[in-house]
């Protein structure tokens, strides 16, 4: 039989790390690109006034619930929000919480823009920018603390 080595001093990042990282890819990504789709099916809804608050109620139920360009992007954000409770499983909440947010974000910012929105303004883009580098240290940080270890 071969015996296998067991090296030391790999940077390879572990299973579980890689796991965390495109889960909270995966929710930032299903949050924020589906935000632009969710705002535009629910166009409309705010021009409804029949002058009864609860005909209003009943009249808004009824658009919403009658478009699918509504319901599919927000069946796919809740499946994100499904998504992000598991990841808290299994992440420390202090760095889930900045990158799902600045990931939500940036990718809703890039979808709109691709949708035909305009881009957010430069300092909001800068601070997106700031909290994914400094959530990208705190994993750093983290994953060298657990190597020591």
């Amino acid at each position: 039989m071969i015996a296998c080595k067991q090296q030391k001093n790999i940077n390879v990042l572990p299973l579980e790390m890689l796991n965390n990282i495109f889960s909270l890819l995966g929710v930032g990504l299903l949050w924020g690109a589906t935000n632009p789709f969710i705002r535009l099916g629910s166009a409309g809804i705010d021009t409804v006034d029949t002058g009864s608050r609860w005909r209003n109620l009943w009249l808004e139920l009824c658009m919403i619930g009658s478009r699918l360009n509504y319901w599919i992007p927000f069946t796919l954000n809740q499946l994100g929000s499904v998504l992000y409770v598991w990841t808290l499983q299994h992440t420390n909440i202090t760095v889930a919480v900045p990158i799902a947010n600045s990931l939500s974000f940036a990718f809703t910012a890039v979808t709109g823009y691709c949708l035909g929105e305009r881009l957010p303004g430069k300092s909001v883009l800068i601070g997106t920018l700031m909290v994914c580098f400094g959530s990208s240290l705190m994993l750093y940080d983290r994953l060298r603390s657990e190597q020591k270890a």
